[in-house]
C-alpha cells in the first residue's frame, strides 16, 4: 500500500490527514479488466450473449436499447396485434451467483479452460472477516457471490444468466 498527504490538511498529526492506496487492488482491477474484455470477445464470438443483451457491455447505449424496444413493439401493433414486455430485475444478482455453475455455463459455451479457471480461481479463493468494535473475527470462506464494484462481475452476470435469454426470447 501507498500512503499519500491529503492536501490542505492543517495538520498530518491524525490518520484521516492521508490516504492509503492499497496496490494489489488497482492491479486486481486492471486484470480484471483485460481479462473481462478477452472473455466478452470469446463469448460473443461463441454466441453466449444475445445481440440485443444490453447493460455493463460495449456497444449498446440506453438510446439504442430504447429505439430497439421502440421499434420491436411498433412494428406488430401496425397489423393490430398485441404485444408485451416483460422486465425483469433480479435483486441482489451478484450475491447469489454460484461459481461451480457459472464455470459449467463457461465450458458449455466453449470458452478457453484458461478463462474459465480464472473466473473460477477469481471467484472461488476468497473469505471475509466481520470487524465487531473494532476487533477482526476468524475469516470465513466466501464460496458465492461476486464482488461489488469489480470491473468483471456484470460481464460474469450477464454470463450466468445468458441461457435464459435462449430459453425465454
Amino acid at each position: 500500500m501507498i500512503v499519500l498527504d491529503k492536501p490542505g490538511k492543517p495538520s498530518y498529526e491524525s490518520p484521516a490527514s492521508f490516504r492509503i492506496i492499497v496496490l494489489i487492488r488497482t492491479f486486481l482491477k486492471i486484470l480484471e479488466r483485460i481479462i473481462g474484455n478477452r472473455l466478452l470477445l470469446a463469448a460473443r464470438s461463441r454466441g453466449m450473449l444475445d445481440p440485443n443483451q444490453c447493460g455493463s457491455l460495449p456497444g449498446l447505449s440506453t438510446y439504442d436499447v430504447i429505439l430497439t424496444l421502440f421499434n420491436d413493439v411498433r412494428t406488430p401493433q401496425r397489423p393490430c396485434l398485441k404485444v408485451s414486455s416483460l422486465f425483469l430485475d433480479i435483486k441482489a444478482g451478484l450475491d447469489n451467483l454460484d461459481n461451480s455453475t457459472l464455470a459449467r455455463i463457461l465450458r458449455e459455451g466453449g470458452i478457453p479452460p484458461s478463462l474459465v479457471s480464472w473466473v473460477s480461481s477469481l471467484l472461488g479463493e476468497r473469505s471475509w472477516t466481520r470487524v465487531f468494535q473494532g476487533a477482526p473475527g476468524t475469516p470465513s470462506p466466501v464460496n458465492i457471490g461476486a464482488s461489488q464494484g469489480s470491473p468483471i462481475s456484470p460481464l460474469l452476470f450477464l454470463l450466468y444468466l445468458a441461457p435464459l435469454h435462449f430459453k425465454i426470447p
